[in-house]
């Protein structure tokens, strides 16, 4: 049998949740629309305990704002302190590096590197008679001191003998035909590097009635001499340590 009511009840299935989705939407639209003036008037409307409710609970989140505000100017100029204190540290850092490896070079306690000269000293392949009124043809370690001596007149900075660095104590002397450079021992041919300008001490050593002339007039094969663009020297490798000296402590 058909039933009247049927499409009826059908379409009230069907109607109550649109009303339902038309009367959500139109009250999202609404407040959506809400704008400052809106809740101002809103604001106006409340009773006024509620007003004064609302108005201590702005002035609540005015303050923490303020509070936040100050906070974070605070942490500002903590920060810009501790940066600033910082680089003031790393510029004394900087400056103490400087200091130490500036000792370190006087020290003859680094490699260094530049320009200078080189000077081979060579013992004389002349025969012995030949050369016994010129006063003989080995290389001494005096000719080896008074070579690093004119160097260190003529403004050398660094200084190798046979690759062994010459440092504030080094010491040169003759033990039979050997020569030792603190206690290592060298033969000929002897090489010594120096660093400074080029051309002041390739003059120096070239002076007349210097070491190097002395010795061409015994043999000239027994020097060689040439400046070098760029060199590197080893840093001091002898003890530097001391047994009775101190550092004294002024009293206060």
């Amino acid at each position: 049998m058909h039933n009247p009511f049927a499409k009826t009840q059908q379409t009230q299935h069907w109607v109550l949740p649109v009303s339902i989705m038309a009367l959500i939407v139109g009250f999202m639209t609404s407040l959506a629309w809400i704008s400052v003036e809106d809740r101002r008037g809103r604001v106006q409307r409340l009773e006024p305990d509620q007003r004064q409710r609302f108005a201590i609970g702005t002035l609540d989140l005015t303050e923490e704002n303020e509070d936040l505000r100050l906070e974070v100017t605070k942490l500002r100029v903590e920060n810009t302190k501790l940066q600033n204190a910082l680089a003031k540290n790393s510029n004394a850092s900087e400056e103490l590096n400087k200091s130490l490896q500036e000792m370190k070079v006087f020290a003859t306690l680094t490699d260094v590197e530049g320009p200078g000269v080189s000077v081979v000293l060579r013992d004389s392949k002349k025969p012995i008679e030949a050369a016994i009124d010129l006063g003989g043809q080995i290389v001494h370690d005096t000719d080896v001191l008074r070579v690093v001596n004119e160097l260190k007149n003529a403004g050398a900075e660094a200084i190798t003998v046979n690759k062994r660095r010459v440092g504030p104590r080094t010491n040169f002397r003759c033990v039979g035909t050997t020569i030792l450079v603190d206690d290592s021992k060298i033969a000929s041919p002897v090489i010594i590097r120096a660093i400074g300008e080029t051309e002041t001490l390739f003059g120096a050593m070239n002076l007349p009635g210097g070491v190097l002339d002395e010795l061409r007039q015994v043999d000239p094969n027994m020097v060689e001499i040439q400046p070098v663009e760029r060199m590197r020297l080893a840093a001091f490798s002898g003890s530097t340590t001391t047994k009775y000296i101190t550092v004294p402590v002024d009293k206060e």
